[in-house]
């Protein structure tokens, strides 16, 4: 059996989407043994034990890019790795010198910047392919497009295609991500609290401000529960009949569970997906870091979504990685 070592961090600066997407990912490698290098965050502690991961080791989370290699050539080393997967938001990879030059590299990156040992690169913003000058890697193999985003196996399940609409939104849910440093959380929720409906609101394993939510919410006399580090993230959407999201990956599982929903990019590499997304009516796409009261509100009632059939294609991610 092969092995791989994924290296992906969680914390409020980042979020935590590097990480759980590529614990989804591991998912579908199945004849691989996954090994796990992340920073030893309070995020990614929680999300490693919420789901009972194994094979983890922890990083310093100061350590800096000449220590993080070092410990990735150990790994290697002692446990005979025979692969490497980066999905690193803070540093590009090309940072990463002196890495085992023999062991085949597979990243998530969406900066344009690849060193010429990668054998797949991955990148789902919805203009990816204008990031690379793909010719000049004759080797690599060139993963481009929203369709090629990590979802895990359960949203693929033949029950979302029999999905249909809700004739009454009663229970609205809200995700805005894994961390929400800016916490938009507490904003969309305020707006969505207007509209008197029970709200599900979703806070991930980086998320700090759920005592000033409460506070907020209770001041309100909104009907709410809120709900932290889920690992079940399509029974939420299935359960509910609207929702309002942030614009990483949060976005592409609403649309792929086909749940209607209001779409808020919250960092400016959000954006041209959410706008993708709105320009094929499968989500209402509200604008960078914009929360409309009205227009929220309207869309709770009133936005009728067409329907994605799954354009998503996580498994030929880990195809590509099995082919290396």
């Amino acid at each position: 059996m092969k092995k791989i070592l994924f290296r992906a961090d969680a914390k409020p600066s980042i979020g935590t989407g590097d990480l759980i997407s590529l614990i989804a990912l591991s998912e579908y490698l199945d004849d691989f043994e996954c090994f796990f290098l992340t920073q030893s965050t309070s995020a990614a502690k929680k999300i490693i034990e919420r789901r009972n991961q194994k094979n983890v080791f922890w990083l310093d989370e100061n350590a800096d890019v000449k220590v993080d290699v070092a410990t990735i050539n150990e790994i290697v080393v002692l446990h005979k790795i025979d692969m490497l997967f980066f999905e690193i938001t803070e540093r590009k990879l090309t940072e990463y010198k002196g890495l085992k030059s023999e062991i085949p590299k597979v990243c998530v990156n969406f900066d344009g910047f690849v060193p010429d040992d990668i054998k797949v690169v991955i990148n789902w913003d919805t203009a990816a392919v204008k990031y690379y000058d793909v010719g000049k890697f004759p080797d690599t193999k060139f993963l481009l497009g929203s369709k090629y985003v990590i979802l895990p196996k359960p949203f693929y399940a033949d029950e979302i295609k029999a999905r249909t609409y809700a004739t009454q939104r009663k229970k609205i849910l809200i995700a805005m991500g894994g961390a929400d440093e800016l916490d938009f959380t507490s904003k969309v929720a305020s707006a969505v609290a207007r509209v008197d409906r029970e709200l599900v609101i979703i806070v991930g394993a980086g998320y700090e401000n759920e005592q000033s939510l409460k506070n907020t919410l209770d001041s309100k006399g909104a009907k709410y529960k809120i709900k932290t580090n889920v690992t079940d993230m399509l029974s939420e959407y299935l359960a509910c009949d609207f929702a309002v999201g942030a614009g990483g990956l949060t976005s592409s599982e609403l649309v792929a569970s086909r749940t209607p929903c209001v779409l808020i990019a919250t960092y400016e590499h959000q954006i041209a997906r959410c706008e993708y997304f709105g320009s094929n009516g499968w989500a209402k796409y509200l604008g960078f870091r914009d929360i409309d009261y009205d227009a929220l509100a309207t869309a709770v009632d009133d936005f009728i979504p067409t329907f994605c059939n799954n354009i998503f294609e996580t498994k030929a991610v880990a195809d590509a990685i099995r082919a290396c």
